[in-house]
């Protein structure tokens, strides 16, 4: 039998990645949280995290992270009906992986909603949607934004629509650089804007339709879905952006498309198939939001 303090101090320092944060989140003291740690592996004859900076999970870990979140879901569940489960704080909490785009666009009122209707602290987790359905398999989060059309093991997968996604740069940049239209040698000697070091969408765009490959352009990093249309709207990079982000600027001048090309990403839902009421109605209130923003797959 799990001695679920414990689970709840181990889940929280994978969370968080660390012991002093876990603890802040606790009111425990750090010492309180690492006893707590290592009893439960003790008792589990195996180690649950790797102890370097930041913490991570261990396979073992791993598991007993996705078991926790469907225990706290499915209490939360029973809150409704026996008060005496709630929370202590009166809130549950669900941890949702989702790509930056989105979030500055579909998804945005997605926490507001999940708060105000189901009373859910939310939690994101914010990556590359190519990447998102690792926070999935991994047990990080309940809910996941992926290019994935498939279902990982242990979960269910519905579409969500698709985002459009198109090259922007000011008329300064245009006129600068793109003078005699946009090709392959023009981009190499000026800089795009990438997300990250796993921007997929713009090496996908840039390969598809100039032949480019990663490193034979130069480009800034800029984490931030708006910070690539600032960055536009300053002439200072070519950024490729979802066509809600660049419709203020393209009303205002402020931004211009230099090329016709376009990319269609379609989205999925990938959610924990666990028999939890909270968890239904906070996957149909994701679906909702899409099905208000975003056009069908296949249209």
């Amino acid at each position: 039998m799990l001695d679920y303090k414990l689970v709840q101090a181990c889940a929280e320092v994978i969370h968080f990645g660390s012991f002093e944060k876990a603890a802040r989140a606790l009111g425990l003291t750090q010492s309180a949280v690492s006893q707590r740690v290592k009893l439960l592996e003790e008792r589990l004859g195996q180690p649950l995290i790797v102890r370097a900076k930041p913490i991570a999970a261990t396979a073992a870990g791993q598991r007993l992270l996705a078991h926790y979140q469907s225990v706290r879901l499915l209490e939360q569940d029973l809150g409704s009906e026996l008060p005496d489960v709630q929370p202590e704080s009166g809130f549950g909490q669900v941890t949702l992986a989702v790509n930056a785009d989105s979030l500055a666009t579909w998804f945005v009122d997605v926490p507001k909603r999940l708060f105000e209707q189901l009373g859910l602290l939310v939690h994101l987790v914010v990556d590359d949607e190519s990447l998102n359905h690792q926070s999935l398999q991994e047990g990080n989060v309940v809910g996941a934004v992926s290019l994935r059309d498939t279902p990982i093991q242990g979960c269910r997968v519905r579409p969500l629509g698709f985002m459009r996604y198109f090259m922007v740069v000011s008329p300064e940049f245009q006129e600068r650089y793109f003078k005699d239209g946009v090709t392959a040698d023009a981009l190499r000697a000026c800089p795009a804007v990438n997300f990250s070091e796993h921007d997929e969408l713009q090496n996908q765009f840039l390969h598809q339709y100039f032949g480019l490959n990663p490193g034979e352009f130069p480009a800034h990093t800029v984490p931030s879905s708006q910070g690539f249309v600032t960055l536009a709207e300053q002439g200072v990079a070519y950024a490729v952006v979802e066509q809600h982000q660049a419709e203020a600027g393209l009303r205002t001048g402020k931004l211009v498309r230099p090329c016709p090309f376009e990319i269609d990403r379609p989205l999925y839902w990938h959610h924990k198939t666990i028999n939890s009421r909270l968890l239904d109605q906070a996957n149909e209130i994701v679906l909702a939001e899409a099905r208000r923003h975003l056009p069908e797959i296949g249209m």
